[in-house]
């Protein structure tokens, strides 16, 4: 951690050398200017550019100067472009005479040396004004000549230490030298750099101490360079104290100091550099090599490419007429075919109405939301073809999905073939119903066959028991009168002769009356040529039907039954009518969703018409309901097993008998069937 510190240190130390080296330059570039015999104004120009540069971002900063009314600008800018600035005023013996300004064309804040640099460039401008203007009255005024020049002394020597504390914290190397190689003095940089401790006793030579590797060759290089005007970043190498070689970039110029001609050096590690050249370097030559190995096998490459590409272009043009094919026999398949992706969306389809992009439930069944039984996902998830059939509204599907793997055998599309087989299902319905139908006529002949011959000896014996009780009874009275306590089936006797003759009546009737459900059973399963030409009586047809249905209606509702007495018969087929109204009776009970409803069951007639109503208290239906309940395959109760044949078989046989049938409804209150038939001919009241 303290070496983690230690470097955090010398890191913030480069940065601030850095810093300052950027001033010093600034103030070396200004200080020749200013002192210069030139016009003030080409002066201000010039030192507008070198201070601009002399700042810490001197990419976005830009510096003007006033002066008695003039403006001189390194960069002209507008003032809404101005985020920062640091103003100094120019002061000509205590009157202001115009300012030096310094922009940031972008958010940065300055540093208070940079602050002091420009306090120190605006009071050296101050200066060189005044002593340009001092000269002028020193030609004037020559009496006044020793008091300006030692003002002039004093502000130089303000310089020189200025200058000296930039030399000393400057973040990189610098030194001062004689041409004999003594050192003046160096910087704390350049002590760090060659390893050397500071102060005066490590005062060195370049010479003596070895620190140029070829000397000789060096100094002539730096004289030659300074003799053309100026000797700025060429590189040489260095020794330390340990002997270790230090390439670094070296800048020199001559300066007057203490009356002498001296060297100022600057020089710049760029060992840093050297590495990344020499791996570079390394790496050129590997690159180079694994160029030329590479280009050996291209060349064995490019006779099997050709070879290959002759192939590959009789394969295409295969390929070509292979997807011509296909596409023709994609288009041609009457099925809806789509290939999806994971997501659902459509990839490509043979249907033009589906088109080739879009969710497959919202093109294919018109679904807002993915489906709940989803085909795909299933595919997804087993990886294998599913098949399934699918309800949409009124429509049957007959959905297929095969997945399309990829190369990593990861699903990555299915395939999905879907047929309407709404037409299919109907038939399938309609034989259904039909094979229900006879195996329910044959089921019914046959029990009513065994139930009508039991019950036929059960009726002859309870005839004879009945009389043979008549003729016993008037034997047992006499004996039961002299017998007070004869009892018989562990009855007194008194109630064993008033309950038998009711029981025995009882169990006639009860035989009776399965001989009537018998009957009508026999009549509903009746075979039946389809002809309308008997004389029917409507009420015989509703009492047999409700003997029929009465198990399952009666468990629901109660049946109120008004059926007008001498009702005038209608021609037509019983077992037909029969089928109607068992028909709209199970309907009427199946309506009801509530604990116990109530059936209504009337017929009456008029001059034309026999009128059968059927009503029911139940859940009622609205008008659309109504247009389309006697549509075939219609029907509310699909997911109940319903087929919506039922009240389109019944409308079909009331118009057979040149009738009609009505519907009156009320949603949540109730529903009437009115079924209006012809009286026979010569039928009149």
């Amino acid at each position: 951690m303290k070496g983690m510190g230690s470097s955090r240190t010398m890191e913030h130390v480069e940065q601030e050398l850095k810093k300052r080296m950027q001033e010093l330059e600034c103030l070396y570039d200004i200080g020749p200017e200013i002192t210069s015999n030139e016009d003030i104004s080409v002066v201000l120009a010039r030192c507008t550019v070198h201070l601009a540069r002399g700042v810490r971002f001197p990419e976005i900063a830009a510096s003007s100067i006033w002066f008695d009314g003039s403006e001189y600008t390194s960069t002209p800018v507008a003032k809404d472009k101005i985020t920062r600035s640091l103003t100094s005023d120019i002061t000509v013996d205590g009157k202001k005479r115009g300012s030096v300004e310094i922009y940031y064309l972008k958010a940065a804040d300055f540093l208070e040396e940079e602050e002091k640099m420009l306090d120190h460039i605006s009071r050296g401008l101050s200066r060189a004004i005044r002593q340009r203007e001092t000269q002028a009255e020193l030609e004037k005024h020559v009496g006044r000549l020793e008091v300006l020049a030692r003002r002039r002394a004093e502000e130089a020597e303000s310089s020189r230490e200025r200058y000296e504390d930039l030399f000393e914290m400057a973040p990189i190397p610098l030194t001062l030298s004689r041409t004999n190689g003594d050192i003046i003095k160096a910087n704390r940089a350049f002590y760090q750099l060659l390893d050397y401790p500071e102060g005066k006793e490590a005062q060195l030579n370049f010479v003596k101490d070895h620190i140029f590797e070829n000397l000789d060759e060096i100094r002539a290089l730096i004289h030659q360079k300074l003799a053309e005007g100026q000797a700025v970043d060429f590189e040489l190498t260095l020794k330390n104290r340990n002997g270790v070689r230090i390439p670094v970039m070296g800048s020199y110029i001559f300066i007057e100091y203490d009356g002498r001609r001296c060297v100022e050096a600057v020089y710049k590690d760029i060992r840093l550099r050297k590495e990344l050249e020499m791996r570079l370097i390394d790496q050129n030559e590997t690159l180079e090599r694994k160029v030329l190995e590479r280009t050996v096998d291209l060349e064995r490459q490019k006779d099997l490419l050709v070879k290959k590409n002759l192939e590959l272009v009789n394969l295409t043009e295969k390929l070509r007429e292979s997807s011509t094919r296909f596409q023709a026999l994609f288009k041609a398949i009457t099925d809806t075919v789509v290939v999806i992706d994971p997501g659902l969306n459509i990839v490509m389809s043979n249907q033009k109405t589906v088109g080739g992009k879009g969710k497959c439930y919202k093109k294919v069944f018109g679904q807002s939301a993915r489906c709940d039984d989803c085909l795909a996902a299933k595919v997804l998830a087993e990886k294998a073809p599913v098949t399934q059939e699918k309800v949409v509204g009124d429509d049957y599907y007959l959905l297929q999905a095969y997945p399309i793997f990829n190369s990593l055998c990861e699903v990555d599309g299915i395939l999905e073939i879907s047929r309407v087989i709404t037409k299919e299902k109907n038939m399938e319905r309609q034989l259904l119903q039909a094979d229900k139908l006879a195996s329910l006529g044959q089921l019914v002949s046959g029990i009513a066959h065994e139930i009508n011959n039991p019950n036929t000896f059960i009726r002859g014996n309870l005839y004879i028991i009945q009389e043979a009780m008549n003729d016993i009874f008037p034997i047992l009275d006499r004996h039961g009168q002299s017998h007070p306590d004869l009892k018989i089936a562990r009855l007194n006797y008194e109630v064993f002769r008033k309950n038998v003759p009711i029981l025995i009546d009882d169990m006639a009737e009860g035989a009776n009356r399965i001989k009537g459900i018998v009957d009508g059973l026999r009549k509903f399963a009746k075979r039946d040529e389809g002809l309308l030409n008997e004389r029917v009586s409507v009420n015989a047809v509703v009492e047999s039907c409700l003997r029929l249905v009465d198990n399952q209606v009666r468990r629901i509702a109660d049946v109120k039954v008004d059926l007008v007495p001498d009702l005038p018969p209608v021609v037509g087929n019983l077992q037909k009518l029969q089928q109607v109204v068992v028909n709209i009776l199970i309907n009427a009970s199946q309506a009801i969703d509530k604990a116990r409803g109530t059936i209504s069951v009337t017929t009456s007639y008029n001059e034309k018409e026999v009128i059968l109503r059927v009503s029911d208290n139940g859940k009622g239906m609205d008008e659309r309901t109504v247009q389309q309940i006697f549509d075939p395959f219609f029907t509310t109760k699909r997911h109940h097993g319903g087929t919506g044949l039922g009240l389109s078989i019944a409308y079909g046989i009331i118009k057979e008998h040149q009738g009609r049938i009505e519907v009156d409804s009320k949603v949540g209150l109730e529903t009437t069937f009115h079924i209006y038939i012809p009286r026979a001919s010569g039928e009149s009241r």
